[in-house]
């Protein structure tokens, strides 16, 4: 190479292909919590493969991208949340940059980036619930749980317990405004919960 010549861009892959293992394995420590050994190791699995094929026939070839949260959906259902390792899959799968799938994760907050605990409960926080006492459940449900909610932020507002047992986190309306307070537990719906009851609701999720 001479001083004139341009830096060969095989120069700069060499650097950024070898890194970028490395970056995906940081990024995959960063989403781990206590609640992570709760969950299946991320993992393909021909069943899954099949799940997400039929997803994506559901729309024209040219447009196989709109299969994007069929897809998270799986993964989230699978695995208990979606990793940097998911993002990788489905963007395959859907042969776009990961950037576009971690667009999606990152836009909706139903699609959790951290490992949640083995029972998830989300709380409503909006008026009527607000109102009937979903604030001082949450409250209640982290003193009997341990949990630490100090550094739950909009892009990561799962909180879970040490045990990894339980995880917290305020949801939007749950729809059922006339039994407020009301939570989410898993896929278990709780009405008329007041904070007065967090024990016995944390004591038949163990």
């Amino acid at each position: 190479m001479t001083d004139s010549e341009p830096f060969p861009l095989r120069f700069f892959a060499a650097l950024i292909i070898p890194m970028s293992d490395t970056i995906l394995n940081e990024q995959v420590a960063s989403h781990q919590t206590a609640g992570t050994k709760h969950h299946t190791p991320f993992e393909i699995t021909k069943e899954i493969e099949k799940q997400a094929d039929q997803r994506i026939k559901h729309y024209p070839q040219d447009r196989k991208r709109s299969a994007v949260l069929p897809l998270l959906h799986i993964v989230q259902s699978e695995f208990g949340f979606i990793s940097p390792e998911a993002i990788e899959w489905v963007a395959g799968k859907l042969e776009v940059e990961p950037i576009k799938i971690e667009e999606v994760v990152t836009f909706y907050p139903g699609l959790r980036q951290h490992a949640p605990g083995k029972h998830h409960i989300r709380v409503c926080r909006t008026l009527s619930c607000a109102m009937g006492g979903s604030y001082e459940l949450m409250d209640k449900l982290c003193e009997l749980a341990g949990i630490d909610r100090s550094e739950a932020t909009h892009h990561n507002p799962i909180a879970v317990s040490p045990c990894g047992t339980w995880s917290v986190e305020f949801s939007e309306c749950l729809a059922s405004c006339g039994t407020a307070p009301v939570c989410l537990v898993n896929n278990d719906f709780h009405e008329d919960l007041p904070a007065g009851k967090a024990s016995d609701l944390l004591a038949n999720y163990k």
